[in-house]
């Protein structure tokens, strides 16, 4: 685990703000497969597609909520991660996701393992990570102060979001998967990790 120290940090969060896949569930999307049925080899596909004319946009989400579906038959909660939300809601922090997939992705998420959130902004909101507003959406709701609130995410764009919202930043390090921590105000690998730095006590 890296960043600042752990027993620093306690207390001083209000509020947590978790991307959905690969964050709060284990990365499952094959993206390498959506990215060839897509044609896109490189770049950021949801910039890519929504660069696109209206009809090729809608061609594009198709496949995309194609590949989510296969995805949430294969869903799984990062280990510890629903003893992490309850035990951040019995402390009275603030739950929140900023995710990149759809609404009904999202809610099948919530309804399948008992999930409880305060605000979740998913991609039909006006903006998308990396665009920092989806953080500040949720700041405005909670009416929150910017720096006791982090945002927890795998990839870089949950990251740059974040840091341009000015909430504390966490980089969730799967196994196997590029590291970001470089640019995060926080690294951890596992749920305990995380429920070490922002939970009284560990």
């Amino acid at each position: 685990m890296g960043g600042p120290d752990a027993t620093q940090a306690a207390l001083q969060f209000s509020g947590l703000i978790f991307d959905m896949d690969g964050t709060l569930t284990k990365p499952v999307i094959d993206f390498g497969a959506m990215r060839r049925d897509l044609s896109i080899p490189s770049g950021d596909i949801a910039s890519v597609v929504l660069s696109w004319p209206p009809e090729k946009q809608e061609w594009a989400w198709e496949i995309i909520r194609g590949h989510e579906e296969i995805a949430l038959e294969k869903m799984a909660l990062q280990d510890g991660c629903a003893g992490l939300l309850g035990a951040c809601r019995a402390r009275g922090l603030r739950l929140g996701v900023v995710t990149r997939n759809s609404r009904e992705s999202t809610q099948h998420l919530c309804e399948r393992f008992g999930l409880q959130f305060d605000t979740v902004v998913t991609r039909e909101f006006p903006w998308i990570k990396p665009h920092p507003g989806p953080a500040l959406h949720i700041l405005e709701q909670w009416q929150a102060q910017a720096g006791r609130v982090m945002m927890i995410g795998d990839y870089i764009h949950d990251i740059e979001c974040g840091r341009a919202a000015g909430v504390k930043t966490c980089f969730f390090h799967n196994p196997g998967f590029p590291d970001w921590s470089q640019a995060a105000d926080y690294t951890v690998h596992t749920m305990a990790e995380l429920a070490r730095i922002v939970l009284p006590g560990g």
